[in-house]
């Protein structure tokens, strides 16, 4: 295949519903930036076969466009029952290619539709594209994919931006070793509140009780799950989350109490700032999601200037900034009782940030947050 022209490596990583949503969408705006959307996450199936998608040794070209058409087990299922997040670009219709029941590949999820209005003729390119690549190791594979996309959209820089991509750190620095991190950092009680709301992180929290009761993923698909031994392990809330028993209600419905995953935001800080501190400090830029809201174009100035001083862009950071809603925070409107429980659960976080100084812009309402806790 033709040689294609190295561009820039940005990671957008966050713990997931820490606003890197908004800074997707504002990096899409920008003349130079390919904004890739999701793509980890979706191919990862919510980070549950994160091995599978960066395996030891070499792939071939049709190895490689497995994991990326892949229709993974719980995306499939949300989708089939009505409950794809609202992140989830590719709506099936009468019109597409790819129905709900049938499930959707990872790569056209978010990431393709992110990109273009005809999502399912830009799969084909794609799909034609990877079919000429040599045999690789994953970061290869999608460092050269990341570049064909560059290139046929005529950007310089490319920017992936998955929801939760903190817990990949480590292997994003082993098979990306020249890559920068645009790391967003929201208060971790407004985030876990977020998180409690929210489909996906709904699914994986209950996914993860059912497989530390199982000893087994029971999504995964290969060797096929015993369900008749499974039926006898599972608590009784828990049997409608399981494949064959499926039942959307009880994803809507399911309590679950918002400290779980305060404690889960302070433990992915944890080991993503541990990763991160690995990394040369130049290649690190931490931005508080309450910092962007408060003074969009600083912070968008910021944003700029740490993707290289040819991303700089005034007009850029003024119609962007102008996207950017006000600032709000609703974890200190739960009642007393729960909102203490989920700011002892955040505590650790904070303190893992504070010791690493990534602390918000004073004067702020993270800033204020913070002081008054």
């Amino acid at each position: 295949m033709p040689t294609l022209t190295s561009p820039g490596q940005v990671f957008v990583t966050g713990t997931g519903r820490c606003g890197s949503t908004l800074v997707s969408e504002l990096l899409r705006e920008h003349p130079q930036a390919l904004s890739l959307s999701e793509l980890f996450n979706h191919l990862t199936d919510m980070y549950r076969i994160t091995a599978r998608v960066f395996p030891e040794g070499p792939l071939t070209a049709a190895e490689f466009w497995d994991v990326l058409s892949s229709r993974n087990a719980v995306n499939r299922l949300l989708g089939a029952h009505g409950l794809a997040p609202r992140e989830v670009l590719y709506r099936p219709s009468a019109t597409t290619r790819f129905q709900a029941d049938t499930g959707i590949p990872a790569v056209l999820m978010t990431t393709l539709p992110h990109l273009s209005d005809t999502p399912d003729e830009l799969y084909d390119e794609l799909r034609a594209a990877v079919a000429e690549f040599p045999d690789a190791r994953a970061g290869e594979h999608y460092r050269r994919m990341f570049a064909w996309l560059c290139t046929r959209f005529g950007k310089t820089l490319w920017a992936e931006r998955s929801g939760g991509s903190l817990i990949l750190a480590g292997q994003f620095r082993e098979h990306f070793p020249d890559a920068r991190y645009l790391h967003i950092v929201r208060d971790g009680r407004d985030t876990a509140l977020s998180m409690s709301r929210h489909t996906g992180f709904r699914m994986a929290a209950v996914v993860m009780a059912l497989h530390i009761t199982l000893g087994h993923d029971p999504y995964a698909e290969t060797p096929a799950p015993d369900v008749e031994r499974d039926l006898g392990f599972v608590p009784e809330e828990l049997l409608p989350f399981l494949p064959d028993r499926f039942d959307a209600d009880a994803v809507r419905d399911y309590r679950l109490p918002v400290s779980l995953f305060g404690t889960y935001w302070a433990d992915e800080m944890k080991r993503g700032m541990e990763a991160m501190s690995l990394l040369p400090q130049e290649n690190v830029l931490h931005i508080w999601y309450e910092d962007l809201l408060a003074a969009p174009e600083e912070s968008l100035h910021r944003i700029g200037e740490f993707l290289g001083a040819d991303f700089v862009d005034s007009d850029w950071e003024r119609r962007c900034a102008a996207k950017v809603g006000a600032p709000s925070s609703s974890w200190r409107d739960l009642p007393d009782a729960e909102r203490a429980e989920l700011d002892q659960a955040c505590a650790a976080g904070f303190s893992v940030l504070a010791a690493h100084g990534v602390v918000p812009m004073a004067g702020t309402t993270a800033s204020a947050a913070r002081s008054n806790a």
